[in-house]
């Protein structure tokens, strides 16, 4: 037997092991109702699953012959293809169990505790392959523990790339879950027939010294329960620097989409295998030799975390590459080589330390082993859930990362202690002092940490030099952090400043401000909602944000109850800085608050509501398009009356045409009879009801005499209120044609969270999407409740005004059939179509109609005259689909 062919079926079982973990996160995330608790809960089960089947395993497989033992880990590959290649009919929101499942644990910790329950068992039997396999190679490979780790890490860190970058955004999330369940059949049907071969019948230690295999649980003297202990630590506190490093990371490098958190978990693994495959090189001999290491590996944390107040300016140092390339794929290659060189000497000394340990286990067979790597995948879970839930809330990032260094430097002290006992003292006074030094360093600068400087590098780095200081000045000059928060959610700051005004970011995003375009965004979903509905009185809104949509509807008499759910209860400290523009919503008796994941809530309450306003945000923000699936519109429209409007914000910046014709066709696929408003660049908004739309202009100036929305939308320069009309571009049928064959986003197929974190945002793009959109033709014209050539006319005026040049040329086109010998009507469609579109042949149509109807008119012959006469010219029209 080739023991590289078993280490090579290690390599894909561990890539395997990393896509089920990010398929698995992201259904409960769905079936939770919260992404960061459903990430903790995977995590934490994962672990205590590897823990579990790592001691059990240990334990069960020490008297197997290498034979038998290979034969086992074929079994338990098999038996792992199978309930994962099952998973799908339970967890996926598509299977017919799903429904049933929740409904029978209406509660968030019944349903977490139901989805541990069903995650064990195949987690268990991925950490009763590791000690199987060194009980197999332990005759042919003595040395074999250190390789295994490693390349079985490898593999986690490619399947991690592979799972986000290729296989989810392809195959869909069951077909992922399908395609790593055959990958783990054939790597057990490998191993099952490579077992046959002969391998020598005694099994050594890891670490070379032969010893009986039945006396691997009893022997050991009254220190041999230190590794172990050891080995917890270790655990507890690299889970806890990669939580927090994590969140660094998204803030100073990556942003929050999929492909972030994808390459930071990817460099973190292939650390932690360089350090495994290091042990192997340079094996250790004695537990002197195992204490050592795990005190060097716990010095180069602390060291590392002594670098936390510099992170600030790390994005100075990359927002040229930034800024230059164009590349997707260029741009998250040397984004990994960035994190992996800068996690490199952590994640290595992370990744020797474990597998060292074992030269300090007396004796160090597959049972210690196994007993080894459970305490230090225990220690995993306690670190990750202290800091993700507890850490992060209390402390921040960076005094998070500060303090893991601190407890680091305390261990490497023990380490020396146990080492060198005559040491033992100094070592643990000079490590206080070290630990009590690390508090003392500066600390980052906030408008540093949270300028999302990543997200628009071609803004900062326009016309700046290559001197990140200029870049420095202008970032400290956008104002001052006023509040921060971080959560197992997100990092969310309030900045305000003196020109600016108050702005609020969510992992350096901004997501929110007080400025025009932001409350002309907050503002129109209220004011149309109610502007669409004939007597709304209660509303949902989906994310509280700033406050100001809920702010706005409570202001219309009307509606008596405004429902918000919002999953991060910081936005209430947010809500609370923005009263002046939210109409003091947190005191508002109208308001009802809940903090909750709003599938979950959706999920849970039987409510429904006149309006439904759903205010996410971005489509490319990991997890975050489970709020623009086809499952998640079902779900708004069983929670609407009839009658009910729906209206959802889209952006199309960050977006490609497809895009958005993919997230418009989901739409239509729940809400048929839609329109389509586009009030600003980068914004707009689909509004959908049970029955098709009627634009009651009448209606509309009524409800907008109030005095509130009149002051509300004079403030946001719509004046007369009728204006609003303008932002109104597509009616059902244009929503339908633009659409045509355009993909539908589903809860198992959510391809626009990764097509959207593709794009980088340009403005160009945002305005060359906003054009194709303005410009698509032909149009129908708009559904009135009452027709009439002078409405027409002025609805043809206000798109004019507001760059919707095919809704103008629809709305004249109809306004000149309803009055075909108005000459103003004519020569403006003439206008638009020549001087604005291009199109020679249509305004020479028109202009002719329009003389055959009125021989004689001396402006429109003379136009018709001019057109005819002049030379092509190229319009700004669309290709007309």
């Amino acid at each position: 037997m080739n023991p590289r062919i078993i280490l090579g079926l290690f390599t894909v079982s561990g890539m395997c092991a990393l896509v089920y973990q990010l398929v698995w996160t992201r259904w409960l995330g769905l079936i939770l109702g919260n992404f960061a608790t459903a990430t903790a809960t995977v995590v934490a089960t994962f672990m205590a699953g590897l823990a579990i089947g790592n001691a059990l395993a240990g334990r069960k497989t020490s008297p197997l012959s290498p034979r038998s033992a290979l034969r086992t880990y074929a079994f338990l590959e098999l038996s792992l293809a199978l309930l994962a290649g099952l998973s799908p009919v339970i967890f996926s929101t598509s299977s017919a169990l799903y429904p049933v499942f929740t409904a029978n644990s209406p509660t968030i910790l019944v349903r977490t505790l139901f989805c541990v329950v069903l995650l064990l068992p195949p987690t268990i039997l991925m950490g009763a392959t590791l000690p199987v396999l060194v009980q197999s190679l332990s005759a042919s490979n003595p040395g074999s523990l250190g390789a295994l780790y490693a390349l079985n890490t490898l593999g986690g860190a490619a399947g991690t790339l592979l799972a986000a970058f290729f296989l989810m955004p392809t195959l869909g999330l069951r077909g992922t879950i399908w395609l790593a369940a055959a990958l783990n059949a054939a790597v057990s049907l490998a191993a099952y027939r490579i077992s046959g071969n002969s391998i020598l019948p005694i099994p050594s230690t890891g670490t070379g010294n032969p010893a009986p295999p039945q006396n691997d649980e009893k022997a050991g003297d009254s220190r041999n329960w230190i590794p172990y202990a050891l080995a917890g630590v270790s655990g507890c506190i690299a889970l806890g620097f990669e939580i927090a490093l994590t969140r660094l990371f998204i803030l100073t490098v990556t942003g929050s989409s999929v492909y972030g958190f994808a390459l930071i978990l990817s460099a973190y693994l292939i650390g932690i295998a360089l350090g495994a495959f290091m042990v192997k090189r340079w094996p250790l001999r004695s537990p002197r030799d195992a204490f050592l290491a795990f005190s060097a590996s716990m010095a180069i944390a602390w060291v590392f975390s002594l670098t936390t107040p510099f992170w600030d300016m790390l994005p100075l140092l990359l927002v040229r590459f930034w800024a230059r390339s164009t590349s997707f794929i260029l741009v998250s290659m040397f984004n990994f080589t960035v994190i992996t060189a800068l996690l490199l000497a952590l994640t290595a000394a992370s990744g020797y330390s474990l597998p060292a340990l074992s030269a300090a286990l007396r004796p160090a067979g597959s049972a210690t082993v196994g007993r080894l790597f459970a305490f230090n995948t225990a220690g995993g879970v306690i670190g990750s859930l202290l800091t993700g839930f507890i850490l992060l809330q209390w402390c921040g990032v960076c005094p998070t990362l500060l303090g893991l260094g601190a407890a680091a430097i305390l261990c490497s002290a023990v380490g020396i202690a146990l080492a060198e006992p005559a040491w033992r003292k100094q070592a643990l006074v000079v490590a206080s002092l070290l630990a009590m030094l690390t508090f003392l360093l500066p600390r980052s600068d906030p408008r540093l940490l949270n300028a999302g400087i990543w997200y628009r590098p071609f803004v900062f780095a326009e016309g700046m030099g290559f001197s990140g200081t200029s870049i420095l000045s202008r970032i400290q000059e956008t104002g001052k952090i006023v509040y921060e928060s971080d959560s197992p959610t997100a990092r969310v700051a309030i900045r305000t400043s003196g020109t600016n005004g108050l702005s609020f970011i969510v992992n350096g995003k901004p997501d929110g401000s007080s400025a025009y375009m932001d409350l002309l965004t907050h503002f129109l979903p209220a004011h149309l909602s109610v502007l669409l509905h004939s007597n709304p009185r209660s509303a949902l809104v989906v994310g509280l944000g700033t406050g100001n949509t809920a702010g706005c509807l409570a202001m219309y008499p009307s509606i008596r109850e405004v429902r918000v759910v919002e999953i991060e209860p910081a936005m209430l400290e947010v809500a609370r800085y923005f009263a002046d523009t939210n109409n003091n919503i947190l005191l508002n008796r109208k308001v009802t608050i809940n903090i909750d994941d709003v599938r979950n809530f959706l999920e849970t309450d039987q409510t429904t509501y006149d309006i439904i306003i759903s205010e996410p945000s971005n489509l490319y923000i990991s997890g975050m398009v489970n709020l623009f699936t086809d499952e998640y519109y079902q779900m708004i429209k069983r929670h609407l009356k009839p009658g009910g409007v729906f209206c959802q914000w889209l952006h199309y910046y960050n977006m490609a045409e497809t895009d958005m014709r993919g997230a418009i066709g989901t739409l239509l696929a729940t809400f048929p009879q839609g329109t389509f408003w586009m009030p600003s660049y980068g914004d707009s908004f689909f509004i959908g009801s049970d029955a098709p739309p009627r634009i009651d202009p009448a209606l509309i100036r009524r409800k907008m005499s109030l005095p509130y929305a009149t002051e509300n939308l004079r403030r946001l320069n719509i004046s007369p209120p009728e204006s609003i009309l303008g932002f109104l571009v597509w009616g059902p049928h244009d929503l339908e044609r633009f659409a045509a064959g355009a993909r539908i986003c589903t809860d198992d197929f959510p391809y626009l969270e990764f097509t959207t974190g593709r794009i980088r945002h340009r403005p160009n793009d945002e305005y060359a999407l906003r054009s194709a959109m303005q410009f698509f033709r032909p149009l129908e014209p708009l559904p009135l409740a009452q027709d009439g050539a002078g409405l027409r006319t002025k609805l043809g005026e206000l798109a004019l005004a507001s760059g919707n040049i095919a809704r103008a040329s629809t709305e004249f086109t109809r306004a000149l059939e309803l009055s075909p010998r108005s000459q103003s009507i004519a020569m403006k469609l003439a206008y638009i179509q020549w001087d604005i579109l291009g199109l020679r042949d249509e305004a020479m149509a028109t202009l002719s109609g329009f003389l055959r109807r009125n021989p004689g008119d001396p402006q429109a012959a003379a136009r018709l005259r001019l057109i005819e006469h002049s030379p092509p010219r190229t319009g700004l029209q669309a290709d007309g689909r």
